[in-house]
């Protein structure tokens, strides 16, 4: 039992991979993080890819959720995750708000004319 710690009387393995988590459990951390993902994308008005320090506070409220619902998996795997997923997140999110991915990116179409 070199991979397992004792928390709260129940013994975890400290070394889980994502794919070692039930179905169900995978499927409610997707979901979330497309909401998550898809509302900081919001708030920042872009349609691409967040950036590094914005990815991170996604994972990190992403993570507390999932220890919020007892699903015990390392930051790191979660990390991981998240970064696989990246691409594909932002391909859906023009594809569920494309009036508001039309509007963001005229935007900084204006912006980038105002600049030249």
């Amino acid at each position: 039992m070199k991979n397992h710690i004792k928390v709260n009387g129940k013994v975890l393995q400290t070394n889980k991979r994502f794919t070692q988590l039930k179905n169900s459990q995978k499927e409610w951390i997707a979901a979330e993080l497309y909401k998550l993902y898809h509302k900081k994308m919001k708030e920042r008005r872009t349609t691409k890819k967040l950036p590094p320090n914005q990815r991170d506070i996604v994972t990190s409220s992403l993570y507390a959720q999932i220890q919020n619902r007892e699903i015990w998996i390392p930051y790191g795997e979660v990390k991981k995750y998240v970064f696989s997923k990246t691409t594909k997140i932002v391909k859906s999110f023009k594809k569920q708000f494309p009036e508001l991915s039309e509007e963001i990116e005229a935007e900084h179409a204006i912006k980038k004319d105002d600049l030249s």
